[in-house]
């Protein structure tokens, strides 16, 4: 029973951490009462995931304490977080795909000449697993599992090696509705059997739904701790903001109408296979009009980045036709589909989207050279600094100047660059069709706000955007029309009249039609 004379079972106290010159944490203090559901709220860059990464043991504070259950103690590494039955399930699932759910749970916890002794251990995990309802097939591989479904042997590998503190980082982000009420579920469920839960997130919907307390950071510091019945939305918001209001708070984006006219972009019968050889779209047909945002649903690896880089030339197309206004460009070359006005956003920021070791100039005019220099071979230095350093004020780019590696920008930042490059490629072609894969994924309230307005921008010019979004609210709140994949096939087709949470859930779940709860 919680009471105020109970020590927390977690505390730390004025928790500082520096990464070179950037301070991560300036004197945090944080503490979880046992059994509870505490969310740890606030922008990216706040600071959250590196406050819980301290407290399971992958990295150390440069300065502060830790108290468990009222006492000091110390972790330096994971072993020793688990030692304190301390446990942390992170943002990216970190299965061996190739092993059973039974191996990948008992990873880490052999005999003592290495074997995992399956037979001897499956029984006593069917046991916990049924009973904190976390039932999962031990026989399948981890890669025949859904993401909830690997979530759950996350957190029931976390619990079989012995975690009564259970520290989950961003779990909903690629989950759909029902999963997401499932997780939830469960985490109640654990806490009633007397876990004590720590939701790191940035959705402010979900703290409301679902947790006790929450401790609201910004900057490398603890705005407040609220309970939750004076966590409103807007209170919440204006903590995690500060002074400043989010872009677009006095004009919130809403979705344009369409202009009419025939299709921008028109896919017919197209099918794709994965580099793998394996087919990854299977016979997909839509438009997007001028003006309009259709938005791309599905839990990731339905076929929605297969479709979205056939249609941009990344993949070739098994069969099947698209048409850019009206012109076949089923097998142009990448080349020529950007100068007749098809752009793209690409899903992975780092691996397909930037030059790491190059600077922000140099990442910043890809793809424009032939606009930017002419038949010039060369690139003209003082031009590229010039059209960066425009495009860098425009866009609100946070760097030390255009010449800074491009390495050295936060996610949100690098997100902006790549917005801004397909922008001012736009205007050079004059773009007609932007593909954009998950252009807000993990950012915070501000430069998602700032993107969202620039897509919606680009629709009110008259251009057309495809927008995959694993984020719902996003889709709902932007676009004309929800399309749904699974198993790489469009099996839902929504205007937004008609637009449903729950029925576009069972879509994505392959769960048509199921009899709502």
């Amino acid at each position: 029973m919680k009471t105020s004379t109970t020590p927390p079972r977690v505390e730390m106290r004025d928790i500082s951490k520096r990464f070179g010159d950037v301070a991560a944490l300036r004197q945090v203090t944080f503490a979880v009462r046992r059994g509870e559901i505490h969310a740890l709220l606030g922008e990216n860059g706040a600071g959250k995931t590196t406050l819980m990464n301290i407290l399971s043991g992958l990295y150390r504070a440069d300065a502060g304490t830790l108290w468990i259950d009222g006492r000091p103690a110390s972790i330096a590494t994971p072993r020793e977080a688990l030692g304190h039955q301390i446990g942390m399930v992170h943002q990216h699932v970190e299965l061996v795909p190739h092993l059973s759910t039974l191996e990948n749970i008992l990873l880490g916890r052999e005999g003592s000449r290495g074997w995992l002794r399956l037979d001897q251990r499956r029984n006593s995990i069917e046991d916990l697993a049924r009973r904190v309802g976390l039932a999962v097939d031990l026989r399948l591989p981890a890669e025949g599992l859904g993401i909830g479904a690997q979530q759950k042997v996350e957190i029931l590998r976390a619990m079989y090696r012995g975690a009564d503190v259970l520290i989950l980082d961003e779990p909903t982000t690629v989950l759909t509705p029902q999963e997401v009420d499932g997780l939830f579920a469960t985490v109640r469920a654990l806490v009633r059997e007397g876990l004590t839960v720590i939701f790191i997130t940035h959705k402010i919907k979900e703290v409301v739904a679902n947790c006790d307390r929450v401790t609201i950071m910004r900057a490398g510091t603890v705005v407040g701790t609220l309970e939750q019945a004076a966590a409103t939305p807007n209170r919440l918001v204006a903590m995690m903001m500060g002074e400043r209001p989010p872009i677009g708070a006095d004009s919130r984006p809403r979705f344009p109408a369409a202009v009419g006219g025939p299709p921008l972009l028109l896919v017919e019968d197209l099918s794709v296979k994965r580099p793998d050889g394996i087919r990854g779209v299977s016979r997909c047909s839509f438009v997007v009009a001028p003006g309009e945002m259709v938005g791309l649903a599905g839990v990731a690896g339905n076929g929605q980045r297969e479709l979205a880089e056939a249609l941009v030339g990344l993949l070739p197309v098994a069969s099947g036709r698209i048409e850019l206004a009206g012109q076949e460009i089923t097998r142009a070359a990448i080349r020529d589909r950007i100068a007749r006005g098809l752009l793209h956003i690409p899903e992975d920021r780092l691996d397909d989207g930037l030059l790491p070791s190059r600077s922000v100039a140099e990442n910043l005019s890809l793809g424009l050279h032939p606009y930017l220099y002419g038949r010039h071979l060369f690139t003209r230095p003082a031009t590229m600094r010039a059209f960066a350093q425009g495009v860098v004020a425009e866009y609100g780019i946070a760097t030390r100047n255009v010449d800074a590696l491009a390495a050295n920008l936060s996610g949100g930042n690098i997100q902006k660059l790549l917005v801004a490059r397909a922008m001012a490629l736009s205007q050079m072609v004059h773009g007609k069709v932007l593909v954009a894969l998950n252009p807000t994924r993990g950012l915070d309230v501000q430069a998602t706000e700032f993107i969202r307005r620039r897509l919606v921008e680009f629709t009110k010019d008259g251009g057309g955007v495809l927008l995959v979004s694993a984020d719902l609210d996003e889709l709902t709140e932007l676009c004309d029309q929800i399309l749904v994949m699974y198993r790489g096939q469009i099996v839902g087709d929504m205007p937004r009249p008609e637009f449903d949470l729950v029925e576009i859930g069972h879509l994505m779940a392959g769960t048509p039609g199921a009899t709502r709860a």
